[in-house]
Parts: C-alpha cells; structure tokens; sequence
C-alpha cells in the first residue's frame, strides 16, 4: 500500500506544474490582449493630435495669406484708381493742347493767306501797277550796288543789288524799259570783269614781314634775334691740323715722333693765335653808320616800331589806301637793308617781302553804275509826263462835276507839263 500511494502521490507536482504555467499563460495571453487596444486607442489619439496640429498650422498660413493678397489686391485698385486719375488728367491736357493747336494751325492758316495777298498785291504793284513803283525799286537797289563800290568797294554785293534789280526787271516784262535793263546789264558785265586783289595772302604776308622784323639779325648783336648768322667755317689751322693727324699705329717712334708731336703743338697754336686775332676785326660795308652804334634797348624799340609800321600798312590794306601803304612798305625796305645782318635767310626773305608788297598795287580802278542812275533818273521823267498827261485827260476828273470846277483842275495839269 505505501508503495501504491507513494506511486499514486509521486507524479502529482508533475501535473500541477503544467497547470500554472497553463495558467500564467492565459493570464500573459489576456494582458497582451487587453494592451492591444490600449495601444491602438493611443495611436489614434497621437494622430488626431498630429492631424489637428496641421490643419490649425494649414489654416492659419492660409488665412495669413489671404490677409496678404487682400492687401495687395487694395493697394493693386488704389494704383489702378491713381494711374486712371493721372490718365484722365493727361488726355484732358492733351485735349487741351489739340485745342490750342488747331487754334494756331487756324491762326496760321490766316496769316499765310493774308501774306499771300499781300504778295500778290505787292507782285501786282510792282509788275502791272505804276512804273514808277518799279522804278522805286529798282533805284534803290542801283543805289545800294553805288555805295558798295565808293564806300567799300566791295564788287561782290554791288553784282548781288544789280543781279537783283535785273531780275525784278525781267519779271516785270515792260517794254518801256528796256534802255535801263540795258544800262543794268551793261554795268554788270563792266563790274564781272574787275581784277579783284586777294586781300587774304597780301594780309598773310604781311604778318610774314611783321614776324620777319622782329626775329631777323640787325647789324649789331641784340636778344631778339633768333636767327642768327651762318657759322664761319672751321679755320685753315683746324683744317690742316685734322688732316696731318695720322694714326697712332703709323707714328714715328724716337726722336721723330717728338719732333712731329713738338711741329704740330707749333701748329695749332700758330692756328689759334691767328683765329683770335682775326676775331678781333670784323670788316663789313655798312651804308649808315649809326646801325653799328645802336644799343639792345634801341635795337628792342628799333623793332617794335618797324612792326607798328607793319600794322599800318596792313590796316592801309584794308582801307584801300595806295599811298600809305607804299610809303610804310618803302620806309620798311630802307630799314631792313640799312639796318639788318645780310647774311642771314631771314633778313634777305624780309627784304625780298617788303619790296615785292611795296610793287603791288592795291587800290583797282572800280567801275560804276552811273549809267544805271542815269537811266533810271530818265525812266522816272517819262514815267512822270506819261502819268501828267493821263491826268489831263477829258473825262478823268469824274461825269459828275460840271465844266466850272473841271476847268481850274485841267488848266494846271496842262501848264505843269
């Protein structure tokens, strides 16, 4: 018996074994169930959390931009308001300016037209009116081509004034007045064919023979001279004292070469001694013999007054006066060949200057136009025997006024001619 319950009680903690870890089993497997949706339940949560944290962050973006486009969707309208009020105040300025444009077009348009009345009235008096207007003007014209040539003798603008009343008499086509067309034109051919003097080079030379003046050698030395004379040539001593030199490898040695050394040294000095003493003598032919005596502040004045002469004949250039311009161009010659160095280009160019502008003529025999005056002066007279007797004629005093106050009218027309 003990045996049978000792087999019988053994084996028991064998099967209450499995039966706790059975147990602790269910109890693990209803705790991993019962934290399944626990878990699930926080999951949910923490993405309700998420999802509302960015739909709150969405929505506030979102409404600060349309804080920020409402704003600029304002400012947008108030330019567009601006920008039409500064449009609607520029097409009423352009408007205004169309106005006034159109008023001075209209303005132009009357002035242009009364001014082509007036020239056609002009062109009507002058061409078909009264010879005497014509004649006016073409007197005025001659006249003016006259005091071109005496006052100025400027040739040039006297043809301008006679190729002008030329033209307004060939417009005018009047018969009777042909003699004085032929006057106008025969002064015109004299006044083409006139030797003008081209003022501008004689002008240029003597601004040549003023420079001359004033830098050119005068007999005795002086600071303004900055062409001085050619350099003499080198001196026969120098001259032969290069040509006996010889090379030092064909010199004589001994006693020789001493004695050549000792010759040459001889030489030279006897070639420098004489140089010196002919520096010491300067003969020239001079025909006034105060150019020699002159000091540098004479000398200095000495050219300023030549150029003041310079000065005056190229102002009696100008003026067209002959005789002062060849008498300071002979006082001007006589100076530079008494007074100045010869031997120096300048001073022979200078002389040659002053005598060749001395030789030209400058003053030219001008024709005049007194035959066209003269012609006008008898046109006139015509004119006026032709109007005289056109009012004397029968029936210009008017059919209304009776013989008594026709007859004192008559009676002077006919004794004034």
């Amino acid at each position: 018996m003990t045996d049978t319950d000792h087999s019988s009680s053994a084996p028991a903690p064998e099967s209450a074994t499995p039966a706790s870890a059975l147990a602790s089993a269910q109890a693990g497997s209803e705790r991993s169930r019962s934290r399944g949706p626990v878990l699930a339940v926080v999951l949910l949560v923490l993405l309700a959390l998420i999802l509302a944290g960015a739909l709150y962050y969405q929505n506030r973006q979102y409404r600060a931009m349309r804080a920020d486009l409402q704003q600029q969707h304002a400012q947008s309208v108030q330019l567009v308001q601006e920008t039409r009020a500064q449009a609607g105040q520029a097409l009423a300025l352009i408007q205004e300016q169309a106005a006034r444009l159109d008023e001075l077009k209209g303005a132009l348009d009357a002035t242009s037209a009364q001014l082509q009345e007036l020239d056609q009235a002009l062109q009507m008096m002058t061409d078909s009116g009264s010879d005497l207007l014509l004649l006016n003007d073409i007197d005025h014209l001659v006249t003016i081509a006259q005091q071109q040539l005496a006052l100025g003798g400027n040739v040039a603008n006297a043809i301008i004034s006679l190729e002008a009343a030329q033209a307004q008499l060939a417009r005018a086509n009047r018969p009777g007045l042909a003699a004085l067309q032929q006057s106008i034109n025969g002064d015109l051919d004299r006044l083409r064919a006139v030797a003008t003097i081209d003022m501008t080079a004689l002008s240029a030379r003597v601004d040549r023979l003023s420079d001359l003046v004033g830098t050119a050698p005068l007999l005795v030395p002086d600071a303004a001279a900055q062409h001085p004379v050619d350099q003499p040539a080198a001196s026969p001593a120098a001259q032969a004292s290069s040509a006996h030199r010889t090379p030092a490898a064909a010199a004589p040695e001994g006693w020789r070469a001493a004695a050549d050394e000792a010759w040459q040294w001889a030489r030279d000095a006897a070639g420098l001694v004489s140089q010196d003493l002919r520096s010491l003598f300067d003969v020239r032919r001079v025909d006034d013999a105060a150019a020699l005596l002159m000091s540098p502040d004479q000398a200095l004045r000495f050219r300023e007054v030549l150029k003041q002469r310079a000065v005056t004949a190229q102002l009696a250039l100008m003026m067209r006066q002959s005789r002062i311009w060849r008498a300071e161009l002979d006082q001007l010659s006589q100076a530079i060949g008494q007074r100045y160095d010869m031997r120096a280009e300048s001073s022979r160019e200078a002389l040659r200057i002053a005598r060749e502008l001395r030789d030209t003529p400058i003053e030219v025999a001008l024709p005049t136009v007194a035959n066209s005056l003269s012609a006008i002066a008898a046109a006139r007279d015509a004119a006026a025997e032709e109007d005289a007797q056109d009012d004397g004629m029968p029936g210009d005093s008017g059919p209304d006024l009776p013989p008594a106050v026709q007859s004192p009218v008559a009676a002077p027309a006919a004794g004034s001619v």
